[in-house]
């Protein structure tokens, strides 16, 4: 596997995908989206992706799809296209406290969305994930 400066923690994180039970990635913590963040990311993705094409990709992100990503990083940074292009689903929308509920699905407050990147990519519009 080449080495970078983060080689070593891309090899960690691909031994730790590298079992059965393990159904995929989630991006989530500090901000995935800022533009810093996308370009460590993405030799990340790149190596998940060529590995293991069939676990899935999950982003959470306080930026909102339509607005954030599309409208403004897509065409301002160079990675978030390849970035979006290796996500499956994409939770967006800042937690808001007082939208919090334990009964949601894979997201925190009922503002925020479930995304599904690959449809939304295509149908150039948010589309939502469906379980």
């Amino acid at each position: 596997m080449e080495k970078n400066s983060h080689g070593e923690e891309i090899d960690k994180v691909i031994k730790e995908l590298d079992h059965s039970y393990v159904s995929g990635l989630s991006l989530l913590g500090g901000e995935p989206l800022e533009h810093v963040n996308q370009q460590g990311l993405l030799p990340l993705l790149r190596k998940v992706k060529e590995k293991f094409p069939e676990k899935n990709i999950w982003c959470y992100t306080g930026y909102t799809f339509d607005k954030d990503v599309m409208e403004e990083m897509y065409n301002k940074w160079k990675e978030t296209p390849e970035l979006l292009s290796y996500l499956d689903v994409m939770v967006d929308g800042k937690f808001e406290e007082d939208k919090k509920d334990i009964k949601l699905r894979f997201k925190g407050s009922s503002n925020q969305r479930i995304i599904d990147v690959k449809k939304s990519l295509k149908e150039k519009k948010a589309v939502l994930f469906e379980f």
